[in-house]
């Protein structure tokens, strides 16, 4: 049996008492597990709230390398968030940013310490902070950088950031592309850390541009990528 710190990516119903949970590891990366009598009448060793969308837990667990699903064997909380799952908008984001990263581990299994860091880092910097409305935006734009595909700004003055290269262009794209006030936006957001975020000031429809430019962007460097259900009810909470 092997122990790690994970990340609860996911967590869906299995049958009538079980429920089939995807978490990114510490030690392995991205993971199945069956989690056996989670919502059995009877009193169970597990707690429904472990599994909560992006919560860290500490788990031992058994893993056959031929069938897919391990199984959690023991369970405990690692870090006790205390917003990120009670405050509704903070709520709404992190169901939104769990969908874009299960997403992104249906291509990227590989084991990644500097990107377990990042997660957790940013969680629990995001858990810390009493709101802050781009979290989400920059959240995505430093996820970019662990995954193969962050903005290249090659040169400040030009006029357009191209989803598809990757790259700002001088020569406007034939395909999706950045510009005008909501580029200044993104290369401040993007040259910007964590901690800054709330002396920006982005109004509503800008923020919802700019993000829906973010998601095409992962569209199109991630080919399994879909665009996260919750981003209607999530777009709901930020109005």
């Amino acid at each position: 049996m092997s122990n790690s710190r994970a990340l609860v990516i996911k967590s869906i119903k299995q049958g009538e008492t079980s429920s089939i949970v995807s978490c990114y590891l510490e030690e392995i990366g991205y993971k199945s597990f069956l989690v056996k009598g989670l919502y059995s009448s009877k009193k169970s060793k597990f707690s429904k709230a472990h599994f909560f969308p992006l919560n860290l837990i500490n788990i031992h667990y058994s893993s056959n390398e031929i069938k897919n699903l391990g199984f959690i064997k023991e369970v405990k909380s690692e870090v006790l968030f205390n917003t990120i799952h009670s405050d509704i908008q903070k709520s709404s984001v992190i169901v939104f940013l769990s969908e874009i990263l299960n997403s992104v581990f249906r291509e990227e299994l590989e084991v990644n310490k500097d990107l377990f860091d990042f997660l957790l880092n940013s969680l629990i910097w995001y858990d810390n902070v009493r709101e802050c409305n781009n979290y989400h935006i920059k959240f995505l734009i430093e996820l970019s950088k662990y995954i193969g595909f962050h903005p290249n700004i090659s040169n400040e003055n030009d006029s357009y950031f191209c989803l598809e290269s990757g790259s700002t262009t001088n020569t406007k794209p034939l395909s999706g592309n950045i510009c005008g006030e909501d580029l200044k936006l993104f290369k401040s957001l993007l040259g910007m850390k964590f901690e800054d975020l709330n002396k920006m000031n982005i109004n509503r429809e800008s923020r919802k541009r700019i993000l829906n430019k973010i998601i095409d962007y992962y569209s199109l460097h991630l080919q399994m990528f879909k665009t996260p259900k919750s981003i209607n009810v999530f777009e709901e909470v930020f109005k």
